[in-house]
């Protein structure tokens, strides 16, 4: 049974996931065994009695996928937390594709940022604001920075000199 999920994104997102899933004009078709699919399923629950969630407003991404039981949905209670992975899913995206590049060629990250935005058609500050943007590659820098400070900082005793009297 083709069932229908309609989710309540922001633009950035819906572009992302449509480009990211081969989506055509808001639906995009999740396969079940792709991390989407996974997270419907362990979402989903059987509700015997459907349950009707309330229309969103503003963008919206409607996800179709394949499920046999016709009573196991996810839970409308669910959607605000389901849009906050798919965020987190464009954001290691990002990390890893601008990660790539920078660490290779080095500089300013910017133009990679840049290049990641216009393969999937998202304009920086109309649709998300180009600090933001900016801002989770730049985090992400100064968590390894922070993390790799620790760990050169601590003194392995193994390491430690021999002391013999």
């Amino acid at each position: 049974m083709l069932k229908k999920l309609t989710l309540p994104v922001p633009r950035y997102l819906k572009k992302f996931i449509e480009g990211e899933f081969d989506g055509q004009e808001g639906v995009v078709h999740i396969e079940k065994w792709n991390e989407i699919g996974r997270m419907i399923h362990l979402a989903s629950r059987s509700i015997p009695f459907p349950i009707v969630p309330e229309k969103p407003s503003g963008t919206t991404l409607v996800l179709t996928y394949y499920c046999r039981e016709k009573a196991y949905e996810m839970p409308p209670e669910k959607y605000p937390d389901f849009v906050r992975q798919l965020d987190e899913i464009f954001r290691r995206t990002l990390i890893s594709e601008v990660r790539s590049v920078h660490h290779l060629c080095g500089g300013d990250y910017s133009q990679y940022i840049r290049s990641f935005l216009t393969r999937y058609d998202i304009t920086p500050d109309i649709e998300l604001e180009w600090e933001t943007i900016r801002k989770i590659y730049r985090d992400y820098l100064n968590r390894v920075e922070k993390k790799n400070r620790k760990n050169f900082s601590l003194k392995s005793p193994a390491i430690a000199p021999i002391v013999r009297v």
